[in-house]
């Protein structure tokens, strides 16, 4: 793209790394043998969660809502969003 964004987003299953499951209603596990950082934000940008080299997210104090996961392995950032029931 001549204005410089991103032709595609890059998947985490590329890098197998999967997460489950989505939607949750309590936790997240992250699989993976990489070295991680997690971020989870809500809908409006505030990072509520951050996490390094961890295996499963508890969400059980947030709200039920969509919120996007960030995990960032050797500074390049992959996101999903993910839903709390």
């Amino acid at each position: 793209c001549q204005a410089g964004w991103p032709t595609s987003i890059e998947d985490i299953s590329v890098l197998g790394i999967v997460v489950f499951p989505n939607p949750t209603q309590n936790t997240i596990t992250i699989e993976t043998r990489l070295q991680i950082k997690v971020e989870v934000y809500d809908i409006m940008g505030k990072l509520l969660i951050k996490e390094e080299n961890t295996k499963h997210l508890d969400l059980s104090d947030l709200a039920n809502g969509l919120y996007n996961l960030s995990i960032i392995h050797k500074d390049k950032r992959y996101n999903k969003q993910i839903i709390k029931q």
